[in-house]
């Protein structure tokens, strides 16, 4: 039974991640294209933040971050297929994906360790601007939201319990514009 609890709770925190990176302000007013790779970006960010939390609490490799990352690439997988793609073509997307997965994660969190430890925010708005923003600049008011959405999420969940992240299923600050 437990891992039915699990599994339902690892959908329900999924499904806020994806909602919350629907949000219309994060590509009307912050510039995000609206493209699969733009909601992409957006969904991993979110991931990185809960991923954040786990390591924040030392449980590098626990049970639930590692469902979630396992329900985050099946749905990425189902999402594939709805659109048509075939077999081998979800293979070389996941395979991208997971790529880009890494790839993101390993440098939003060195970027939040320079912030953190140096008080230096140059990192992170290049790994903004590289991940989010594929390079085009969408002006500092943009950046400057993304940097301090992730530093404002990460001290809000990161003060929260565990017990209450899951109550909380893991929400984010709401944004203001």
């Amino acid at each position: 039974m437990p891992n039915l609890i699990n599994k339902i709770l690892i959908e329900n925190i999924y499904t806020n991640i994806v909602k919350t990176s629907r949000n219309k302000n994060f590509f009307l007013a912050f510039k995000v294209d609206d493209t699969v790779e733009g909601r992409f970006d957006i969904i991993i960010l979110h991931s990185f933040i809960v991923f954040q939390f786990f390591l924040y609490i030392g449980q590098k490799k626990s049970d639930l971050s590692q469902m979630l990352f396992d329900h985050m690439f099946a749905d990425f997988d189902n999402n594939l297929r709805e659109m048509g793609f075939g077999d081998i073509a979800v293979n070389k997307r996941m395979k991208q994906f997971i790529k880009a997965f890494y790839g993101r994660i390993s440098n939003y969190s060195k970027s939040q360790i320079q912030f953190e430890k140096m008080n230096d925010d140059t990192m992170l708005k290049n790994t903004i601007l590289r991940n989010i923003y594929k390079d085009k600049d969408p002006g500092n008011e943009s950046i400057n939201f993304w940097k301090n959405y992730i530093v404002d999420n990460i001290k809000y969940i990161n003060d929260n319990t565990l017990d209450k992240n899951i109550i909380n299923l893991f929400s984010f600050k709401s944004i203001e514009k």
